[in-house]
């Protein structure tokens, strides 16, 4: 069962002289192994040193009996608590979503069982301090609740275990290496929503037109003889040529203005980065490649969109950086572009459907895309935003 108190660096903690050596081992970090006597061990070691020597003075060899017993105790516990020292693993949460509860658990062995655990809470301030037993197997899942979007250095874990006559305490403090890494909230997009005006128009051409239609092009010097479609040719009266493959503006190319959102706080940020990830995560359910750009200096990994976990990692460490220079006029293929709607990207020209998602706060009035942009569709991709054509 775990608890945590909240406990300054500067403060004592409520539970005593051992809640304050535990933050001290955890302000140090780093694995490290201390086996030491308790009290009781302590005065048995004093006990068995002093039958010694009253033997050995006294000459009295019956008194080696009641000494070697006492210290024959301490090397018993010495032999365990040696033995229990380095037999305790941790295991990291890894990456979840925000709102989501994560938890660190922490194995040891039946050895362990009703050994006492403590570490710090991740976090920006670290001021939480966790604390709690082992069960009967040696194990415990530390909650660490729900954190927001970031990486969130897990601190040390110290554990503190006693032999069976209490006579050696054995303190393990485990340090992860590891961060908590929290992505966004993935909010669920349908798939009639995500096509972009140039994909709609193939698709309306592809149900017109004949089906090689879209796979012949006009023939240009240099194309080999071999890739001429004669049949296409003789129904256009003109040289056509197969396209070998799909021209580069099939991928889908996502721009994040995060330029535009430098100074904008932290929920801001969240919410862009929430509307990406989400965006990226539903177009990259198909066989079709996803392109992530940035318009500010670049903050994330390349990742494979297609998988969840490094998705969330990349979208984890966004945030929203100057540019090194103006990015001036967007004339490259994008096919969706994502920004805050307080700082819509209104002197861009982008090409002609382009599909421009908004993010907007709570009190965010309707904002109006000049015809210079050339953005054909507008869609909302936030729960706090109007919601008018995008549910």
């Amino acid at each position: 069962m775990a608890r945590g108190s909240r406990t300054e660096d500067s403060e004592v903690a409520p539970s005593g002289a051992e809640a304050r050596r535990a933050r001290a081992r955890l302000r140090r970090g780093g694995d490290s192994a201390r086996v030491r006597p308790t009290a009781r061990g302590a005065v048995l070691l004093l006990i068995g040193l002093l039958l010694l020597v009253a033997a050995y003075w006294e000459r009295q060899a019956v008194l080696l009996v009641p000494a070697a017993l006492c210290l024959g105790v301490l090397l018993l516990g010495l032999w365990w608590a040696l033995g229990a020292v380095g037999a305790v693993r941790l295991g990291v949460p890894g990456v979840v979503q925000e709102g989501e509860d994560a938890s660190l658990r922490v194995a040891g062995d039946r050895r362990h069982a009703g050994a006492t655990w403590s570490t710090w809470a991740p976090g920006p301030e670290r001021y939480l301090l966790l604390e709690g037993e082992l069960d009967d197997e040696g194990r415990a899942a530390v909650d660490l609740g729900a954190h927001p979007r970031g990486r969130w250095r897990l601190a040390p874990v110290a554990i503190v275990a006693l032999d069976p006559f209490r006579v050696m305490r054995s303190t393990r403090t485990v340090d992860a290496r590891a961060s908590l890494v929290v992505g966004p909230e993935v909010l669920s997009l349908s798939s009639t929503t995500l096509r972009s005006n140039r994909e709609e128009g193939r698709l309306a051409q592809s149900r017109t037109a004949d089906s090689v239609d879209a796979m012949v092009r006009e023939w240009r010097p240099g194309d080999p003889q071999r890739r001429v479609h004669w049949r296409q040719s003789a129904k256009r009266g003109q040289l056509m040529v197969r396209q070998e493959a799909n021209p580069a503006t099939d991928d889908d190319v996502v721009v994040l203005d995060t330029a535009s959102a430098v100074g904008a706080d932290r929920e801001a940020q969240d919410r862009l980065a929430r509307a990406a990830c989400s965006l990226v995560r539903a177009l990259a359910g198909g066989d079709r490649r996803v392109v992530v750009r940035e318009t500010g200096e670049p903050s994330m990994p390349a990742a494979d969109w297609r998988d969840l976990p490094a998705t969330l990692a990349a979208f984890a460490s966004l945030e929203a950086r100057a540019a090194a220079q103006s990015p001036g006029r967007r004339d490259a293929p994008v096919a969706h572009l994502i920004a805050l709607a307080e700082h819509a990207p209104e002197t861009w020209t982008l090409p002609p459907g382009t599909t421009l998602w908004l993010v907007s706060a709570r009190d965010a009035s309707l904002l109006r895309v000049p015809p210079g942009s050339r953005v054909r569709i507008r869609r909302w991709i936030d729960r706090v935003g109007p919601v008018r054509e995008l549910a």
